[in-house]
């Protein structure tokens, strides 16, 4: 029989979608840095998809965008877009799961529930946004960052300050790794698996489970 489903497990699948739509919205912006305003009253900013930048390095410089950034020189910035990409792309394949779950009478593998398996993947994929947000002061000697920040270098945020993209991700990724663990300790209490041997047993374990 498939597991009683409380206001917890409501609660962790509105959660865990809020905190998806806020990765990828924080990925998919360009306020990862904020950085001074042009001569036309511009503010630079800097991201990871977007390819922005000043014309060059003099204070008279215009700040121009150029549609996707299609070439990454700097290996460092590479290994914290893959880190972040990746956690970023596997919060939204388990929220994309987590449909499933709401349409399935049971989802089960290895003897474990569905919640025990998506708290794990959750506190990964929440594991290498982190390690990704770690790592990212040191991109800020890359030419792409420099290019917005001007005087920036490692853990030396030059001209600029963080935007409110980078809070988001820290935000979204730290709830994520809290809901996730959440979700593990939920699984042996609330999700779990019982066999009823009879309605009357089932409407027992109901009573019990509000």
């Amino acid at each position: 029989m498939l597991p009683y489903r409380t206001w917890k497990s409501v609660t962790w699948f509105v959660i865990t979608w809020l905190l998806t739509i806020g990765l990828v919205t924080s990925i998919a912006t360009s306020y990862w840095l904020i950085g001074p305003e042009d001569p036309n009253g511009s503010i630079s900013r800097w991201g990871f998809i977007e390819d922005c930048g000043f014309a060059s390095n003099s204070s008279d410089a215009e700040f121009s965008c150029n549609g996707f950034r299609t070439e990454y020189t700097d290996y460092v910035l590479i290994v914290v877009m893959a880190l972040v990409c990746v956690g970023v792309l596997a919060m939204l394949v388990l929220a994309t799961i987590s449909l499933v779950y709401c349409f399935c009478d049971t989802l089960t593998a290895c003897g474990r529930s569905f919640h025990c398996m998506a708290g794990f993947w959750q506190a990964i994929a929440a594991v290498f946004i982190l390690l990704g947000i770690l790592g990212f002061p040191m991109t800020w000697s890359s030419d792409t960052v420099r290019g917005v920040c001007r005087s920036s270098g490692w853990f030396q945020v030059g001209d600029c300050v963080p935007g409110w993209s980078l809070y988001l991700a820290i935000a979204c990724a730290t709830l994520s790794y809290i809901v996730g663990v959440f979700s593990i300790a939920l699984d042996s209490a609330t999700f779990r698996i019982t066999k009823f041997e009879s309605m009357e047993s089932l409407d027992t374990y109901k009573q019990r489970s509000y």
